[in-house]
């Protein structure tokens, strides 16, 4: 059984880190303790096995959104037994100062959200505008169908019009001698009287 005494700097203070080390320490089965300093570093004594100790050690190197350890100093001495679990020490006042980071960390979650929404808010705001513009767009086109179709009914009237004048005009200039029966020797005759 041997002793580890570990000084660790960075952002170790007041984001999590005391309970995260008192997890893994206990998952070891090591004994001891973990307290802030106040110099903002965090003192971790821990006694076990060495390899637990050692496994300890890196794991308690974390690197996330709110913790960053920044540099661990390590020593090894004799174990003394002095523990029966692995514990976190707080300090005075110190809920009160966790209670103070938390409220820091939920305004910046505020602010964060805040912003987000604003930024969505502006997408919208500018799909908006495009799904305005795609509106008038297909107004427009529709506007320019409905002209399409009054045109091609108007055309469609002065075609039947000029097919009925035509059918008026040949049976005036045939005076009457167009007699159309529905056998095909009947139309070649009219063609031939017509000819003449």
């Amino acid at each position: 059984m041997r002793r580890l005494t570990a000084l660790i700097s960075g952002r170790v203070q007041h984001v999590g880190y005391r309970s995260r080390v008192v997890t893994m320490a206990r998952t070891l089965d090591l004994k001891g303790y973990v307290r802030n300093l106040p110099d903002s570093r965090v003192k971790v004594v821990a006694e076990g096995e060495v390899t637990d100790l050692e496994r300890l050690c890196r794991a308690i190197r974390i690197e996330d959104p709110l913790i960053r350890v920044e540099d661990i100093q390590v020593q090894y001495s004799e174990a003394k037994g002095a523990w029966d679990d692995f514990y976190k020490i707080a300090g005075e006042r110190e809920t009160d100062s966790r209670l103070d980071t938390a409220t820091v960390f939920l305004k910046e979650l505020i602010v964060v959200v805040r912003d987000g929404f604003i930024e969505t808010n502006s997408r919208l705001g500018s799909m908006d505008c495009k799904l305005g513009a795609m509106t008038v767009q297909l107004e427009r086109i529709a506007r320019t169908q409905e002209k399409m179709v009054d045109r091609i009914d108007l055309a469609r009237k002065e075609i039947v019009s000029e097919v009925r004048g035509l059918r008026s005009d040949l049976k005036g200039r045939l005076g009457g001698r167009l007699q159309v029966r529905g056998r095909r020797g009947d139309y070649l005759r009219v063609r031939v009287k017509m000819e003449s």
